[in-house]
């Protein structure tokens, strides 16, 4: 199977939440939904637009440190998640670096974008690509569409994320305004070698430690922001 990833133009997004809708009955997760659990969201903030779903970084934090390898990272892009085997620990939910999996407290299971991988194997795109209703949405071979996002960002000026961030990820989106102001994560950008991870599945305890403790670190500074903003809106 080929290489694919999703490009996002937040200038064509119009906050609609079609591609959320349309996640929601693709998957049967109403119940999550409900309780504010959703695989991709779109969020309207003063900053911009941001899109909460899930990267599928080509170096995945979460597929590194899940002790049970409940998450795996395919040939074609998308980082998938096996519910059945996932013991519920939240190792993913606290080192990933985009805070992307989400924990459902009453299944004790992770709620996060599979990127369609059900459709892709028959020929499909995914779901949120195909219901758009303003083409923000493009899905394709991942290498054209990296080439599309970047010369996209440089013909008009765009801001790109998602090609360094975290060693680069399998969604690109372009936007006019500081994707990190829209909401997007403060993630280090780092090079690859060769487009790929660097770094093996043969870390070792030290260094897989080091990454968990980045990866809490980060989690619990984002926290503490936000119980900060809150606290001042009260008062």
């Amino acid at each position: 199977m080929k290489e694919y990833a999703i490009l996002l133009d937040n200038t064509f997004c119009t906050g609609c939440n079609s591609c959320a809708y349309r996640c929601i009955q693709e998957f049967r997760y109403h119940d999550q939904a409900s309780k504010g659990l959703f695989r991709t969201f779109v969020t309207i903030n003063d900053g911009g637009l941001y899109q909460k779903r899930c990267m599928h970084c080509l170096d995945p934090q979460c597929v590194k440190n899940c002790p049970v390898k409940a998450l795996t990272k395919s040939d074609y892009g998308p980082v998938l998640y096996d519910a059945k085997i996932c013991i519920g620990c939240q190792t993913c939910v606290r080192v990933c670096p985009f805070h992307i999996p989400q924990f459902d407290a009453d299944s004790k299971k992770i709620v996060k974008c599979s990127l369609c991988a059900q459709r892709l194997g028959v020929g499909k795109q995914p779901a949120c690509v195909e219901v758009c209703p303003t083409g923000a949405l493009q899905f394709g071979e991942y290498k054209a569409m990296k080439a599309l996002a970047l010369k996209l960002a440089r013909e008009k000026k765009l801001k790109l994320y998602g090609s360094e961030e975290n060693g680069g990820t399998h969604l690109f989106v372009l936007a006019k305004e500081d994707p990190v102001a829209a909401g997007y994560p403060n993630v280090a950008k780092r090079m690859l070698k060769g487009g790929r991870a660097s770094l093996d599945g043969n870390l070792g305890v030290p260094v897989m430690a080091a990454l968990a403790v980045t990866g809490l670190k980060k989690f619990s500074e984002r926290r503490a922001r936000v119980e900060a903003e809150e606290n001042n809106k009260k008062s």
